[in-house]
């Protein structure tokens, strides 16, 4: 059975000593820790919820019984902060209505989905972010998010209902708070903390850009202290649609390739590193379009808008059409997603993952 993204064990490495970081020391908060809420999911659940998910990708693959397994949600693209790189933030966009998120995520559930991420700008900025994830964990959904951590500690329940947590961090506190703002790096790390303690599966997620491409081993010995595990990715010139080219944020290429097969080796070498070794190879190719083979979006994912509006991913561009689930319905919407034939810009680590996995790839299983 594929091993799914975030799922791996984080033991220590071998080489922890070699990438301790020079500045702040991250050790995780002994006192405090809890258990795992009951309606959190533990092993056999894990188990389950692969087993499903395999099963119904090898019907859609086979047999084009699509539905939405795994679902992005963007309830908000307001943010707390103002990324160097991210151009997807509008402080003053309509968010998602609590009540018609509600809904939604009971569609969801009636159609089969089993796992949803919300994501955004910053989905803890929405006022109903409790709400939504309370309601998708009581149809008992596989719960992740993206965040940047800075807000948890205000509002510590979601964390109650979320399985996996996924926190931006640029690079050391220098960098990361020039990119973020002054006192962002010690905010999001204390998010790290506080998911850890609240049984939550959490990873960083650092993307390489031009201000901090080199800083990827101090990300590395900051998921080590804490026992977890990071993950790379490019800052693309769109992140809403990764067929533009790069721009001034993005990476030098052949710096962003070298960072790539550094951590290849790293990899190799037991480092927590979250992403496949096929991902990082896939990954290694930007910004040249590299196809990848099987593309899972519109059949077995699909990104919801906070105006909801439902696209095959998050990186397929916002300017196509695209149906809505608030005037449609959720099962009439999917009906009508786009469903990419030709896709060669799949920059998302966890996106071509899910690709690779739906197209069946074994080399998904090899570990080094």
């Amino acid at each position: 059975m594929f091993r799914l993204p975030l799922l791996d064990s984080t033991a220590e490495s071998p080489s922890a000593q070699r990438l301790q970081p020079a500045r702040a020391s991250l050790q995780p908060d002994a006192e405090g820790a809890s258990e795992a809420r009951p309606n959190r999911l533990g092993t056999r659940d894990y188990v389950r919820y692969s087993a499903k998910l395999g099963a119904r990708m090898l019907a859609s693959r086979l047999l084009s019984r699509h539905r939405p397994l795994l679902v992005n949600i963007e309830p908000t693209h307001r943010c707390n902060l103002d990324c160097v790189y991210c151009d997807k933030v509008d402080q003053k966009s309509p968010q998602m209505a609590t009540s018609a998120a509600l809904r939604m995520l009971d569609e969801l559930a009636a159609v089969g989905t089993l796992s949803v991420c919300f994501d955004g700008g910053e989905p803890l900025v929405h006022p109903g972010i409790e709400q939504l994830v309370r309601r998708a964990k009581t149809h008992g959904l596989r719960v992740s998010m993206s965040t940047n951590g800075m807000l948890l500690q205000r509002k510590p329940r979601v964390l109650d209902c979320v399985d996996v947590v996924k926190i931006s961090i640029d690079g050391p506190a220098h960098v990361h708070d020039a990119g973020r703002g002054a006192g962002s790096f010690e905010k999001s790390i204390a998010g790290a903390r506080l998911a850890l303690q609240a049984g939550c599966k959490v990873a960083i997620r650092m993307t390489l850009a031009a201000h901090n491409v080199q800083y990827f081993p101090e990300v590395i010995g900051y998921a080590k202290q804490l026992g977890i595990q990071a993950l790379f990715q490019p800052a693309i010139g769109n992140i809403m649609n990764g067929a533009d080219a790069p721009e001034a944020h993005s990476a030098d290429v052949d710096g962003y390739r070298a960072a790539i097969d550094e951590l290849l080796r790293l990899k190799r070498l037991g480092e927590p590193i979250g992403n496949e070794p096929l991902c990082l190879e896939h990954l290694r190719n930007w910004p040249d379009p590299t196809p990848v083979g099987s593309c899972s979006g519109g059949r077995v994912e699909v990104a919801i808008g906070p105006d909801g509006n439902m696209y095959p991913c998050g990186r397929t561009g916002r300017n196509l059409p695209a149906p809505n689930v608030f005037e449609l319905g959720v099962a009439r919407a999917f009906e009508h997603v786009l469903r990419p034939t030709d896709c060669k810009n799949c920059w998302c680590t966890l996106t071509v993952a899910g690709c690779f996995l739906y197209g069946g790839d074994i080399r998904l299983l090899r570990r080094k």
